[in-house]
């Protein structure tokens, strides 16, 4: 499955350099993934260039940034040496495989000793010596 970033990058790689609209950039798309019936959105990918360089619009970056932020409604394509490639997170799946692969160890009863009953018997009250409450237990 690609993303959002991906999609556009591949269907403007034509147009480098080329300043398009929100709806040419979707009309691009639709003719490059003729399957693909899901929304395109541009500003999700453009960044804005700053003192420092491209940056993203936002606090954080949704993905890659391949188109440039020009004015409303209107991006620059990227050439690919400009694309500002976000850095994808390391996997959380590799920490939680290790820690399944080592389940907790799990006591077994003794053969001929009844379970200690704790979980099927009602709470009993109890008096606490020297005190006037009771505890229930």
């Amino acid at each position: 499955m690609s993303s959002n970033s991906n999609r556009i990058e591949a269907a403007t790689r034509q147009h480098v350099g080329a300043t398009l609209t929100s709806a040419q950039i979707t009309e691009l798309v639709r003719l490059s993934d003729p399957s693909w019936k899901g929304g395109v959105y541009p500003s999700d990918c453009a960044y804005v260039r700053t003192d420092e360089g491209l940056v993203p619009r936002g606090k954080t970056a949704y993905r890659d940034g391949v188109l440039e932020y020009v004015s409303e409604n209107n991006f620059k394509v990227l050439p690919t040496e400009q694309i500002v490639r976000r850095k994808t997170p390391k996997p959380v799946a590799a920490t939680k495989t290790a820690a399944a692969a080592a389940p907790a160890e799990v006591k077994k009863p003794e053969a001929g000793k009844k379970k200690s009953g704790k979980a099927s018997q009602p709470p009993a009250a109890t008096k606490i010596a020297g005190r006037d409450r009771v505890v229930t237990q």
